[in-house]
């Protein structure tokens, strides 16, 4: 069973009817709505900087081996 159901939008008139999971029919449900601003935009900027992050601290393991007995060598 789905736990939340999210969908922004832009309505283009007053009244909107909203349609929820098959799964909620008969459950009492809350509906909150507020207008946010520049959602697309702040999603971009967000994937964006994620993925400026990784590229600066991504590092390649790729040729990496490891040793178990190296591992537990005791000095």
């Amino acid at each position: 069973m789905e736990l939340m159901y999210r969908q922004i939008f832009e309505p283009e008139i007053e009244n909107i009817n909203i349609t929820v999971p098959k799964a909620w029919k008969g459950m009492n449900i809350e509906v909150i709505v507020f207008p946010i601003k520049n959602t697309a935009k702040r999603v971009s900027e967000t994937k964006k900087k994620r993925n400026e992050l990784l590229d600066r601290y991504l590092i390649d393991l790729s040729d990496f081996k490891f040793n178990r007995d190296e591992a537990n060598e005791y000095e």
